[in-house]
């Protein structure tokens, strides 16, 4: 039975339905994705302690606080709001007149690191990620370190938080312990580094 001309726009409405709902769920998909795995970019500052003084002047910032030159700059890629992979380059200056391993410093030295870390969010595990208003995490992994013109090289070990401005936008606070894995780097290499950075999901 020959169809009838009436039926043809029928025919062209429905495949463009079709098409209209596939790409509506194809968007969705593309924005759930993302929205579970997005890649994070964070900018701000860094304070590296290498007074020698451990856990017993973490609040001296006179004497064992280095801020000069203070920047970091980060990019981490998240996978399923619970774990991260981040690379992040710091700069820093130790200036005469601070503490380096219990001995004040004659000169001024340069500091240039560059961080291979891994994250655990914690607090995922216990209150929705995608509406709390702050989130947790541990962290590890690699680390090398010029300081002055000595290469050491790190364990690193450390903790973190993010406080969320809007869903895009977040604050990182975070404090790191730096541990020499190398026989023939001095004790310079030990030190903490803590940072404060503006950090941006895309």
């Amino acid at each position: 039975m020959p169809k009838k001309p009436e039926d043809r726009p029928r025919k062209i409405h429905q495949r463009l339905g079709y098409l209209l709902v596939c790409g509506l769920l194809g968007v969705q998909c593309t924005l759930l994705g993302q929205e579970s795995d997005p890649l994070v970019l964070s900018a701000g500052f860094n304070i590296v302690d290498n007074s020698g003084s451990r856990f017993n002047e973490l609040l001296n910032v006179t004497e064992n606080w280095n801020t000069a030159r203070n920047i970091k700059i980060a990019v981490e890629q998240r996978f399923k709001y619970d774990f991260g992979a981040e690379a992040a380059l710091s700069l820093n200056k130790f200036n005469s007149g601070k503490k380096i391993n219990s001995e004040t410093n004659s000169g001024d030295l340069n500091y240039l690191s560059l961080d291979l870390m891994v994250k655990n969010y914690t607090t995922n595990y216990y209150q929705n990620a995608k509406r709390a208003w702050y989130e947790g995490y541990f962290t590890g992994g690699f680390g090398a370190n010029l300081i002055g013109r000595e290469l050491a090289k790190t364990l690193n070990f450390g903790f973190g938080f993010n406080i969320k401005i809007n869903h895009e936008l977040r604050i990182n606070l975070q404090t790191m312990g730096k541990f020499s894995i190398d026989s023939a780097t001095s004790g310079n290499a030990n030190h903490l580094q803590h940072s404060i950075t503006l950090i941006k999901w895309i």
